[in-house]
């Protein structure tokens, strides 16, 4: 095994979030900045980082992959250059997994 020779800065976020998932999302990607201006290579996002906490939210919140949260979340690791880590948000289940989830949302990494 070869050692790694460089350091790298690894940012974990925490933030309050609201019911709003736009202004999640919003200061979601601006924390994201705020670490890669300081230098973070890897960022990760908490759980649930869009929406309140709980699975009793999870239907109201959930959107399908690609969706609002994965395109901003792109957009923010791509001109930041960093490797993001969008935590576990709830997702829309559909067609695309039907033996999984047809009609309930569920969690995932992005």
């Amino acid at each position: 095994m070869t050692a790694l020779k460089e350091n790298f800065r690894l940012a974990l976020i925490q933030l309050q979030v609201s019911t709003v998932k736009a202004d999640n999302l919003q200061r979601a990607c601006g924390m994201v900045k705020e670490a890669s201006a300081k230098g973070a290579k890897v960022v990760a996002l908490p759980e649930c980082f869009n929406s309140p906490y709980g699975t009793h939210y999870f239907k109201e919140y959930a959107e399908k992959i690609p969706g609002e949260s994965t395109q901003k979340l792109s957009e923010v690791a791509k001109e930041c250059n960093v490797y993001l880590v969008g935590a576990v948000l709830p997702v829309a289940g559909g067609r695309s997994l039907p033996r999984l989830a047809p009609r309930r949302p569920f969690c995932t990494q992005i």
